[in-house]
């Protein structure tokens, strides 16, 4: 299960309830009404889904991303 948290006011994470890690990232650009997301792939990597109109649709980008991760196995 995921969550999102408010850290200050241009920036929300995205994390795994059950142990704390984050795995998305929603951040405001420069103080504008862009606002960007991305997905931290380890340590020193992230992938960047985009720049958004506004906070709900970066929100629902992350949350989208999450979503289809979730249908896909790898073995």
């Amino acid at each position: 299960m995921h969550e999102w948290k408010d850290m200050d006011t241009n920036t929300f994470y995205f994390f795994r309830k059950e142990d704390g890690l984050i795995v998305g990232q929603v951040y405001n650009l420069a103080h504008t009404k862009i606002w960007g997301a991305k997905i931290p792939v380890n340590a020193r990597e992230e992938d960047i889904l985009g720049q958004y109109i506004n906070i709900d649709f970066a929100k629902k980008a992350v949350e989208k991303y999450w979503d289809v991760q979730s249908r896909t196995l790898i073995e």
